[in-house]
């Protein structure tokens, strides 16, 4: 609804300002937002002979209207500014519901704008003893925050704000609050200054932080029990605000009695607090900041660094029994962050615990979209599938950043969704939970998209975190990073509170798919090739690959039919899995097009020229080798990994040289002309970037976790994005391998 106050403000705003030199002109619709408040703001600035207008009401600008002065009804300045500063604040009481004046924007402190000014002051706890307008005052008059109860507010929690504006602004470091019922930042920080204040803490020594002095003041001045009650302090008053906003029924009242003792006991139990019944040091911190008292037990360590039984060792030492590891690293590997070979059974022979984690970004907002989770969750299972994580486990996927409440809507829900629909179309069922600040793990888990949230408690200032309850299914509270051991056996974690919601992984499944893959059975060959089929059309990059696909399908089946033996064969010889060897050649076949026929041939018109005696022009003369063959290899990269194979004492050949053009018409001949040569080299292709990117040695290339996988498969193709997209098709044949068994 238009509001004709605020349109006559906008409409001298216009008038006054629109066509000076930094400014705009605004809307004049009549609606109160963010625009007229800013225009206000600059106005301001104006007034006081400031030259860099801003937005921003900041230092500078309360420094100038301090010196300014408080507006009162007495004063004897008439000059044109002090009456635009006055027409000014009569606009800001308009904005925000008061009646300034019947008329125009005077510029004169009258009768009208003294009551409109008396009725603000008592809506925010002052009283109705002045009609002054102060700076701090003027400063929250420039703001959207309201000064009465607003639709879903809590009387109680305003109660507790216009307390504090009552007690506390006279204080250097403490602004108006809004008298709304909203427990937000800036009434979570006007609570810790007012802790500080009742503490003793003077001016200059106060800042809103839950830091040593404030933990010694609340620990032996407000270490509160049934019974105690304020005098001329309001530590049991404000007690009962902080347990009010973290959603226990108790009043803004002066009295600690056996109703709030109770509702203690409550919140100390949901959080993971001994259940005293009494406003303790942890309680006190549990309510006032996201972390709690960093320095109190948990039995939970997230970390990016390898569980070595050494490291495990300090951990179980000290009492943490569950561990938060990573399914996959990012596409650069950095940092090294994911489970390696063994770990996982290192772990649950220590006594503990897993709770996977999966993140690969997830630290801006353009992460989020339902395609990106479509794709994450593929990853995700088939990463758990390949550590024998067993059907039914919690996977948390991360939100790493202080997301605003459109974000979930619009982008990180869809995103969860994604995940939520496609997580168990890879082998093992699982189920999902959420990483992130307390309020979106809330959002998303309440919209049935989390089964259980691990809370980024330790990111004390997001706007996620700041004066928001636990969510009612948080399995684990990241609240702290230590370094514990020494030598080997040092180690960083994150330490974690743990409710034990989430019962975690105790046991892997079963290891099915160890040794020699067997041969495809021929009454299974249709629906396997089938599977990889519908699986590669999913991530074709372009309509135009997916037709260059379906062109291709009996092609590259009759391919895996026809050389099974053989691969078969190389896998038990080299002991790797085939699907290190059917990977490329599906992938690859598949992605044959003709440009690849063109270019082709346009190294045999050079190889041509160059046997002929190079006589004249070359024909092109960068068209000296091509990806070739059934696995799309290129000679010199052929040449690289069967010198290295030859080195390795892998394979019996001669040294191939890439600078003699010889050497590489020799070799791009066998690999176009020999699709058994081909796939041959493809999976020695495959073991030199798997041994050379990840430090496995060649006779443990069964061993590859996930991210190795994909960095192999990345070497393959120079692409960080082929390879995590090849490394699930890897999977998906190392599981159809598993059926085959």
């Amino acid at each position: 609804m238009s509001d004709p106050w605020v349109v006559k403000t906008q409409f001298w705003y216009n008038t006054t300002y629109g066509t000076r030199e930094g400014f705009t002109e605004i809307s004049t619709d009549g609606q109160t937002g963010w625009e007229i408040m800013y225009a206000l703001t600059r106005a301001l600035q104006f007034e006081l002979g400031i030259t860099s207008l801003s937005d921003n009401f900041g230092d500078g600008t309360l420094a100038a209207l301090t010196a300014f002065g408080t507006i009162t009804a007495t004063s004897s300045d008439t000059s044109e500014a002090r009456s635009n500063i006055i027409r000014i604040a009569q606009g800001a009481l308009y904005c925000k519901g008061y009646n300034a004046g019947s008329g125009a924007l005077t510029g004169v402190w009258d009768d009208m704008t003294q009551a409109a000014m008396k009725d603000l002051r008592n809506d925010l706890g002052l009283g109705l003893s002045s009609s002054d307008l102060t700076p701090k005052l003027f400063k929250f008059l420039l703001t959207m925050g309201a000064a009465t109860l607003l639709s879903g507010g809590d009387a109680v929690i305003r109660d507790g704000q216009r307390t504090m504006n009552a007690r506390y602004l006279s204080r250097d470091d403490f602004y108006v609050v809004p008298a709304d019922g909203f427990f937000l930042r800036d009434t979570h920080l006007a609570l810790l200054f007012a802790l500080q204040y009742e503490i003793g803490m003077v001016d200059g020594q106060a800042n809103g932080n839950f830091g040593p002095g404030t933990k010694t003041g609340l620990q032996t001045q407000a270490n509160l029990t049934v019974g105690s009650t304020d005098t001329t302090k309001l530590f049991v008053h404000f007690f009962h605000l902080a347990l009010r906003v973290n959603g226990y029924a108790t009043t803004f009242s002066g009295t600690f009695t056996s109703a709030t003792a109770a509702a203690v006991i409550s919140f100390q139990n949901f959080v993971g607090l001994s259940p005293t019944g009494t406003a303790n040091l942890e309680t006190w911190a549990g309510l006032l900041v996201s972390t709690g008292d960093p320095d109190r037990p948990g039995t939970g360590a997230d970390c990016v660094t390898t569980l070595t039984s050494a490291r495990l060792m300090t951990l179980r030492n000290a009492g943490y029994l569950y561990f938060g590891r990573y399914l996959t690293n990012t596409i650069d590997h950095d940092p090294d962050k994911d489970l390696k070979f063994g770990e996982a059974t290192a772990i649950l022979a220590s006594g503990g615990k897993i709770f996977p984690i999966f993140q690969t970004g997830g630290g801006t907002p353009s992460h989020f979209t339902y395609a990106r989770g479509a794709e994450v969750a593929e990853e995700a299972a088939v990463a758990a599938w390949a550590y024998r994580i067993p059907s039914n486990a919690v996977i948390y996927f991360g939100v790493d950043y202080d997301a605003y409440d459109w974000e979930v809507a619009e982008s990180i829900i869809p995103y969860f969704q994604a995940v939520n629909d496609k997580i168990n179309e890879f082998g093992r069922t699982f189920r999902v939970g959420i990483y992130g600040p307390r309020n979106v793990c809330k959002r998303v888990s309440a919209a049935g998209l989390a089964t259980y949230s691990f809370v980024s408690d330790m990111s004390t200032g997001y706007s996620g975190n700041l004066g928001q309850t636990l969510p009612t299914n948080w399995a684990f509270d990241q609240i702290q990073t230590l370094t514990l051991g020494s030598g080997t056996g040092e180690v960083e974690i994150d330490k974690n509170v743990v409710s034990s919601r989430d019962t975690a992984v105790a046991a892997l499944a079963p290891a099915t798919n160890m040794g020699n893959d067997p041969l495809v059975p021929a009454s299974q060959l249709a629906a396997f090739n089938a599977e990889w089929f519908t699986h590669c059309q999913r991530y074709a990059d372009s309509p135009a690959h997916a037709v260059i696909q379906a062109g291709n399908q009996l092609l590259v089946s009759n391919w895996v039919s026809t050389h099974d033996a053989l691969i078969t064969d190389l896998a038990s010889q080299y002991q790797v899995y085939k699907a290190l060897i059917l990977t490329p050649l599906i992938w690859e076949g598949l992605a044959i097009h003709a440009g690849d026929v063109v270019a082709d041939q346009l190294v045999r018109d050079f190889y041509a020229w160059r046997v002929a005696g190079s006589v004249g022009a070359p024909p092109n003369p960068s068209a000296d080798d091509s990806s070739t063959g059934p696995c799309q290899v290129f000679a010199r990269t052929a040449i690289t990994a069967r010198n290295w194979a030859v080195r390795q004492g892998l394979l019996t050949d001669r040294i191939y040289d890439t600078d003699v053009w010889q050497d590489m018409w020799e070799m791009w001949q066998k690999l176009a002309n020999d699709e058994a040569f081909n796939i041959r080299t493809a999976m020695f292709v495959m073991m030199y970037y798997a041994t050379t990117r990840t430090g496995v040695p060649a006779t443990e290339l069964r061993n590859l976790t996930p991210s190795q996988v994909m960095n192999a498969l990345t070497g393959y193709n120079n692409d960080g994005v082929y390879g995590r997209k090849r490394m699930v098709l890897y999977y998906l044949i190392q599981r159809w391998h598993e059926t085959f068994r």
